[in-house]
């Protein structure tokens, strides 16, 4: 997803998937210089469906789920 897609899947608390894997929703939006401090790297901190542990993934390999009827 983009870094907009990203903002607005947080702010909506919607559900997103990494990796083949479903979490809850999108719990902060991080921004990290590249190691030659001339861009940025943005990542998403994903909240498992328990709500007990999180992953970080590129903002670029992270999906929208989409809502069963």
């Amino acid at each position: 997803m983009t870094v907009n897609e990203l903002k607005r899947a947080f702010l909506d608390e919607r559900p997103v998937a990494f990796g083949g894997i479903t979490y809850q929703k999108i719990t902060a939006v991080i921004y990290r210089k590249t190691p030659d401090g001339k861009g940025l790297h943005v990542q998403g901190e994903l909240l498992d469906r328990n709500g007990r542990a999180v992953a970080i993934a590129a903002a670029d390999r992270i999906n929208f789920v989409e809502a069963t009827p």
